[in-house]
């Protein structure tokens, strides 16, 4: 499977974009520079202090002090599609247990169909679980009801009339408009640790693709695509059609001395993780700070490695 790399869009915009107006047009730059895709995730809802497992994301969200932190990821990515003609689009991750199932199948299509199929759907569980129990949902849930969800909407994207019962979910002879540009809608990609619970069976058996925790570290990506592979072999899959996804966080890195040495230690850190098998790197902007004209050194560097 051959290699891509992309940009994960930064929580605050202020040192690529004043306001996030501004943040296609940021993006078209990035597309101008070569990058395959950009990456966004969602919270919901936010707590005034966020813990991170792993100690990455960490945050205090206070009203005294309110900012825009994070965008709608479907309807930003939909604004980027209007000005971008190459650039895929990946949610990392989405939270379909905090979605209504109808509505999410359908803002999907609509974003694959507008964008010409440049979108991915990474899911996940999320992290988390106050913003779930606000929403009335129960955290311990939120696993199962991801799948139930992502379930209804395959079959929401099938042609013809859809028909679905799940443990949450039930209907029969519906149609969901409009019809997904990409047959069965757009690729599914699992978000999280795959060494235990079914995110390895779910990958094998209807996803695209596995995207890494960002603040997983070497080990567990590592034995998560092994465990991704078992499972595939088990249904009689290639594990070499599957992508596996990671995020190059610097977070087990020395701190670099200058962007030369950020730069090498990404490459480094891409060497590795490609022997691992992962096929999609991705580039958290909010960890490297960098210029466009810096990140384009770091595309180079990473291509040419």
């Amino acid at each position: 499977m051959k290699q891509s790399f992309g940009v994960k869009l930064p929580g605050t915009v202020p040192v690529w974009a004043k306001t996030y107006r501004e943040i296609p047009e940021f993006v078209v730059e990035l597309e101008k520079l070569g990058f395959d895709d950009v990456m966004d995730g969602e919270h919901i809802l936010f707590t005034t202090v966020m813990d991170h497992p792993g100690g990455a994301g960490n945050m205090v969200h206070a009203r005294d002090t309110q900012h825009s932190d994070r965008a709608d990821t479907l309807v930003m990515f939909s604004a980027i599609a209007a000005r971008t003609t190459t650039l895929k689009f990946v949610s990392s991750i989405l939270l379909p247990a905090a979605h209504g199932f109808a509505v999410l199948a359908r803002q999907a299509s609509t974003l694959d169909l507008i964008s010409d199929g440049r979108f991915m759907l990474g899911v996940g569980m999320g992290w988390n679980a106050a913003e779930f129990t606000a929403q009335g949902i129960p955290p311990k849930e939120r696993d199962a009801r991801t799948e139930d969800v992502m379930r209804a909407c395959m079959e929401l994207w099938k042609p013809g009339l859809s028909s679905y019962r799940g443990r949450w979910i039930d209907f029969t002879d519906v149609i969901s408009e409009p019809a997904p540009v990409t047959p069965g809608g757009p690729p599914i990609w699992w978000g999280g640790n795959a060494l235990k619970g079914p995110t390895a069976a779910r990958v094998a058996e209807f996803c695209a693709g596995w995207l890494s925790r960002e603040a997983a570290d070497y080990d567990e990506v590592a034995a998560s695509i092994e465990s991704i592979g078992e499972e595939c072999r088990k249904v009689g899959r290639d594990p070499a059609t599957v992508g596996f996804r990671c995020s190059l966080t610097p977070t087990g890195w020395a701190v670099p001395s200058s962007v030369d040495a950020l730069i090498e230690g990404a490459v480094a850190n891409a060497r590795q993780l490609a022997a691992a098998g992962i096929t999609h790197f991705t580039i958290p902007l909010n960890y490297y700070q960098l210029g466009l004209d810096d990140l384009g050194r770091l595309l180079q560097a990473l291509r040419s490695a």
